[in-house]
C-alpha cells in the first residue's frame, strides 16, 4: 500500500507486473472460472447423489448411525460450504496482472481468504476420516488392521487440523478494520507443500490399506472385481491430491502469479474432498439396492434378473452320483447339487454390514461308510454296506 501512489485509481491498476510482451487485460482475460465452476459443479451432483443414497440406506435398513456416517455427512457439508465460497469468488481465478488491485484488496476478497483457510482443513479431515472409519465398520479386522486403521485416523486430523491455528497466527483479521495482513498470511504457502506431499502418502495408504484383506476373501471372480473397483475409486483421490502438490509447489516458487496457482489448486482440493466423500459412500449403493422398497421394486428386478445376476452371481451345476449295493445289485442315482467355488473367509462382515461379500448359500453334502459289527448279519454270497448322508444348508 506504501508503494502506491495516492489518488491512484485501484480499479484501473493491475495486481501484478505482466511478463514481458504480455499487455493486462481487464475485459476477457483468460481464466478459470468457467474450469472451476463445471468442476465443481459436477463434483457436486455425484457426491450429493452418492450421499443421498448413503441416507436413503440407513433410513431403509433401519440400522443406526455410525461414526463413519456422521464423518461423512460433516464432511461434505465442509466442502460444500467451501466450494460455494470458491465459486463465488472465481473473478480472481485469473493471472495476476489481469486482476484490478481493487478486487485483491477488497475487504470481501480478504475475509475469502479467510474463511476458505479455515473450512478446507476440516472439510477434508472428514471426508478422509469417514473411509477408515469404514474400514473400521465393515471388516472384522485383526489385531494389527486395527491399528493401522486408528494410527491412519490419527495422522490423519493432525496433519488437517494443525492447519487451523496455522490460519489463525498468519491470516486472521487484526486491528480495528479487521485487516488481513497479506504478506503475513502468504507465509502460509511454505507449509503448503509439505501438508501436501503428506496428503499424498496419506491417500496411498488410505488406497491400499484394505486389499491385503480384500485379497484373503474367497470370493467369485465377478464378486471379487466388484469389491476392488469400489475401494479402488480411491485412486482418484491420489491422482487429485498429486496434481494438488504440484500446484501448491508452483504456488511456493513462482510467486509472481499466485491466483493462477491458487485457482488450480482451489480445483484439486475440491475434487480430492468429493472423491472421499464418494468412496466412503459407495458401500452404501450395496445396502440400498438390499432394502426391500428398492429391491422388490419391480424395475430393480427386472435389471436384477436381466443384469446383476450374470455379472455377480458365477454359480455352477455339478453333477454327483450316489451308489448303493445291496443284495448283491446296485443302483446309481444321479442328482444335482447346486453349488459355488466360494469359501468361508475368515474376514467376515458384521451384521450392520454395507457389503454381503459372502453371501451365496452352500448345500453341504457328507456321506459317511459304517462298518457292520460281529454281531450284523452276513447272507453268503451277499455283501451289504450301509451309507449314511447328512446334508446340511448355509450361507457364508
Amino acid at each position: 500500500m506504501d508503494q502506491i501512489p495516492p489518488g491512484t485509481d485501484l480499479s484501473k491498476t493491475p495486481a501484478g507486473q505482466p511478463p514481458p510482451g504480455v499487455q493486462s487485460n481487464f475485459i476477457d482475460p483468460p481464466s478459470l472460472a468457467m474450469e472451476t465452476i463445471v468442476v465443481t459443479t459436477v463434483m457436486i451432483v455425484l457426491a450429493s447423489i452418492f450421499v443421498l443414497i448413503r441416507l436413503g440406506s440407513i433410513v431403509f435398513s433401519g440400522r443406526k448411525m455410525a461414526w463413519d456416517d456422521y464423518t461423512c455427512f460433516l464432511g461434505y457439508v465442509f466442502i460444500t460450504v467451501f466450494s460455494g465460497l470458491v465459486m463465488a469468488f472465481t473473478n480472481v481465478a485469473r493471472h495476476v496482472w489481469d486482476i484490478p488491485l481493487s478486487d485483491l484488496l477488497a475487504p470481501s476478497y480478504l475475509r475469502f481468504i479467510f474463511a476458505q483457510n479455515i473450512i478446507q482443513a476440516p472439510a477434508v479431515a472428514f471426508a478422509k476420516s469417514s473411509i477408515l472409519l469404514l474400514y473400521l465398520r465393515i471388516f472384522t479386522v485383526k489385531p494389527n488392521m486395527r491399528h493401522a486403521i486408528y494410527g491412519g485416523l490419527i495422522f490423519t486430523n493432525l496433519l488437517y487440523w494443525i492447519h487451523v491455528p496455522l490460519v489463525l497466527g498468519f491470516c486472521a483479521p487484526r486491528g480495528e478494520h479487521e485487516i488481513i495482513d497479506l504478506t503475513t498470511c502468504a507465509k502460509l504457502t511454505v507449509w503448503g507443500p509439505v501438508q501436501g506431499f503428506l496428503a499424498m502418502i496419506l491417500d496411498v495408504y488410505i488406497f491400499v490399506l484394505p486389499f491385503p484383506v480384500i485379497s484373503q476373501l474367497k470370493l467369485p471372480p465377478g464378486k471379487r472385481l466388484g469389491v476392488y473397483v469400489l475401494f479402488g475409486t480411491a485412486l482418484c483421490g491420489i491422482i487429485a491430491s498429486t496434481l494438488a502438490e504440484v500446484y501448491r509447489f508452483q504456488q511456493w516458487f513462482y510467486r509472481a502469479d499466485r491466483n493462477w496457482q491458487t485457482a488450480q489448486l482451489f480445483i484439486c482440493i475440491i475434487v480430492e474432498g468429493y472423491v472421499a466423500i464418494i468412496v466412503c459412500s459407495m458401500p452404501a449403493l450395496a445396502a440400498f439396492f438390499r432394502s426391500p422398497a428398492v429391491a422388490n421394486s419391480g424395475m430393480f428386478r427386472w435389471v436384477r434378473s436381466h443384469i446383476t445376476t450374470r455379472i455377480f452371481h458365477t454359480n455352477h451345476t455339478h453333477p454327483t452320483t450316489k451308489t448303493s449295493k445291496t443284495s448283491g445289485s446296485s443302483s446309481t442315482k444321479r442328482s444335482y447339487t447346486r453349488t459355488n467355488s466360494v469359501t468361508e473367509s475368515s474376514t467376515q462382515l458384521r451384521d450392520d454390514k454395507y457389503l454381503e461379500l459372502n453371501d451365496v448359500p452352500i448345500l453341504n453334502t457328507n456321506a459317511y461308510s459304517h462298518a457292520h459289527g460281529p454281531n450284523h448279519d452276513i447272507e453268503e454270497g451277499v455283501i451289504k454296506k450301509s451309507v449314511a448322508i447328512k446334508q446340511s444348508q448355509h450361507s457364508l
